[in-house]
């Protein structure tokens, strides 16, 4: 896998420039490095707390790439990834399935991919230049723990996702080291996720193992031209009191004095 996605040398390549936003609102008054240090992967949720709509679309315009705007500007290409997420409690947002298209270009590819009974509503209240849509209003809980290998955390959080990939298309007409690429964005997207969890004051976990051919049958793809790369789930995190945590070197701390000559002290 490796030497198949290895890059070629390649000629320079324009630089995508996305389209003027809003300004983002700011998500909490901590400090970003405070938000960076404190940022851990939840290992459980407590399947009750829910997160206001407004701070929903809070955390998906982070999403969207700005002029200028970290981490956006270090990835000179147009948003190739899109989200899948199962809404669970969301106060003002009906549960249930929608869909975050991050570029307006890919709707018209997207759209045909996908089921033909699927609704394509806005959510009352949602930013005009967010584009989410619901696709069904229902309880998806279930579905969304079984999409992620039966494990809890994928249905007891706020919301969880699944992104989704422009992948055929990307991988034939710009080469196969691309792939590696739609990872790193990947990769990108949940960083933001995991800061703008702790922002908002809760928490949330990449989720590795999915059943990316359950997914797709929920959405109704099937080919490549669009695949599921990564999973997350943002909620409320349940503390495991079995693990203790220090303070940054501790063990330097509570180190003894050593004698500078003659023989260490015994324990």
């Amino acid at each position: 896998m490796a030497k198949a996605t290895w890059k070629p040398e390649t000629a320079p390549s324009e630089t995508f420039q996305p389209a003027a936003l809003p300004p983002l609102i700011p998500s909490s008054q901590v400090a970003t490095p405070t938000l960076i240090r404190q940022r851990r992967s939840c290992l459980a949720l407590d399947g009750k707390s829910s997160i206001s709509a407004d701070d929903f679309y809070r955390m998906l315009d982070r999403l969207l790439p700005r002029p200028g705007v970290p981490p956006w500007d270090t990835m000179p290409w147009e948003p190739l990834l899109h989200l899948g997420i199962f809404v669970h409690r969301v106060r003002g947002l009906m549960p249930g399935l929608y869909l975050l298209e991050r570029d307006a270009a890919v709707h018209e590819r997207l759209r045909p991919a996908l089921r033909d009974e699927f609704l394509w509503k806005r959510p009352p209240g949602c930013p005009e230049h967010l584009r989410l849509w619901c696709l069904a209003e229902s309880d998806l809980r279930d579905l969304s723990r079984k999409v992620s290998c039966d494990q809890e955390i994928a249905s007891d959080g706020a919301f969880s996702l699944g992104m989704l990939a422009e992948f055929g298309s990307t991988i034939r007409n710009r080469g196969a080291w691309w792939y590696r690429r739609l990872f790193w964005e990947a990769g990108v997207l949940g960083h933001m996720l995991y800061l703008e969890a702790e922002a908002a004051g809760i928490g949330s976990t990449g989720i590795g193992c999915y059943f990316d051919d359950v997914f797709h049958d929920l959405l109704g793809i099937r080919t490549d031209a669009f695949q599921s790369l990564y999973h997350f789930t943002v909620g409320r995190p349940v503390d495991d009191t079995r693990l203790t945590t220090l303070a940054p070197y501790s063990h330097l701390m509570q180190k003894k004095s050593i004698p500078r000559s003659g023989p260490a002290p015994r324990p």
